[in-house]
């Protein structure tokens, strides 16, 4: 794919040497801007996320020996040893020519079985994608060997037998079926498939009908696509979008989803809510002195902390940096008794996180070492019964409530008063 010799590459050059440096310089910048720290545009650049546990896939631009150029989609794994450090990567660059290439046969293959009885057989054995042929009824008439891998059936068994039995829900297989042969044609259809062994596999699924030189219904063709991967790399980067990366918890975008569903409920059924809006003290000395890592350390416990001071109908979330939020829901109809309830929770929150902190910091080698720490919190309260007042409103009210406390001296709940 590249040209070179393994004599030309092993222990003399890294992928970013024949990656295009304009390309490596870009994706430098925007990771740094990204992830907020320096990355060298080399290297360290294809290999970053993945060093710090994220899944990366990219695209960049790879140059052959020759010089020549071509389209890459690269997908970068730390390898770890036993204890979790970092040995190496993985890179797998996959040439997106090839299968643009790959593509255009196959829809050109779809043209031609609309109007002829046969195909040709090495092109449906050589296909990346499971290939079936059906008669109009889904009954299989054909599949080649990625079909047979899919099923975990051979092609003698799989002949005769009706489509829809190899997917986890037989009904929606079989309403595809259908959707082809009154619409002509099915495109990126969802479904999930199961092998003989019970291994299941999420594929997307395009499909058409073909007909005889007379133009009569033979029946379906159909491809489908193994994308278990990209629906796990969706659901990771969805996953990522929503939640901090450090602690897990939903982050700001999802906080304020969640807080206005507490308030659209809190207008249904007239309970008090309360948003719990806090900040840590005496956390910056911490990162100063021992460094951010063991910072992070800190951060993560503090979650773990308030998790276990509230309901699990009650949401948490980072909301960034030291500080984290608390949403209270179904607080009760009186003001006065969801307000003491919401104290109580608030007062609970700032008691645990009085508690020292010690802190399991792993040095080279290996070794662990302790480090204690106290860190308090200024601890800010608003109240909520309906929806007139914005997400971002009563966000505020909890924020200037937290400053009042940490005003006062830190390690205290206050509630806001307009």
């Amino acid at each position: 794919m590249l040209g070179y010799a393994a004599a030309d590459v092993i222990n003399l050059i890294t992928p970013a040497d024949i990656s295009d440096p304009q390309e490596l310089l870009a994706r430098a910048a925007k990771l740094s801007a990204e992830l907020d720290t320096p990355i060298a545009p080399g290297f360290e650049a294809l290999v970053f996320k993945a060093s710090r546990g994220i899944e990366d896939i990219y695209e960049l631009t790879y140059i052959r020996k020759d010089g020549s150029r071509f389209p890459a989609v690269v997908s970068v794994t730390a390898l770890r040893d036993d204890l979790g450090g970092i040995i190496g990567y993985l890179l797998i660059g996959t040439d997106n020519t090839a299968r643009k290439q790959i593509e255009a046969e196959q829809m050109q293959l779809g043209q031609r079985l609309r109007d002829q009885q046969f195909y040709t057989r090495s092109l449906f054995e050589a296909n990346i994608d499971a290939l079936m042929t059906t008669d109009p009824a889904g009954i299989i008439t054909d599949v080649n060997k990625q079909m047979e891998a899919l099923t975990g059936c051979t092609r003698g068994e799989l002949i005769g037998a009706p489509f829809k039995n190899y997917f986890t829900d037989p009904e929606r297989a079989e309403a595809s079926i259908k959707l082809v042969l009154s619409k002509n044609k099915v495109t990126n259809y969802e479904l999930t498939a199961r092998d003989r062994d019970g291994r299941e596999t999420m594929v997307s699924y395009n499909a058409t009908t073909f007909y005889d030189r007379d133009r009569r219904l033979q029946g379906m063709f159909a491809a489908a696509r193994d994308i278990t991967e990209r629906k796990l790399a969706e659901a990771q980067i969805l996953n990522l979008a929503l939640h901090d990366s450090l602690t897990g918890l939903p982050n700001r975008r999802l906080l304020n989803d969640r807080l206005v569903q507490a308030m659209t409920a809190s207008k249904r059924n007239a309970n008090h809510g309360a948003l719990i809006f806090l900040d840590l003290d005496n956390f910056k000395p911490l990162n100063d002195t021992h460094g951010h890592h063991v910072g992070d350390l800190l951060l993560i416990e503090v979650a773990q902390r308030i998790c276990g001071c509230v309901r699990a109908v009650d949401d948490i979330a980072r909301f960034g940096g030291d500080e984290f939020v608390v949403i209270l829901r179904e607080l009760g109809k009186d003001n006065a008794e969801a307000t003491r309830e919401a104290g109580g929770v608030a007062e609970k929150v700032r008691a645990i996180l009085d508690k020292p902190y010690v802190l399991k910091v792993k040095s080279e080698g290996n070794t662990a070492t302790s480090v204690e720490h106290h860190c308090s919190s200024s601890i800010g309260v608003s109240m909520f019964l309906d929806h007139e007042v914005s997400a971002e409103q009563v966000i505020k009210w909890a924020d200037q409530a937290m400053y009042q406390a940490k005003e006062a001296g830190g390690n205290q709940v206050r509630f806001f008063d307009a």
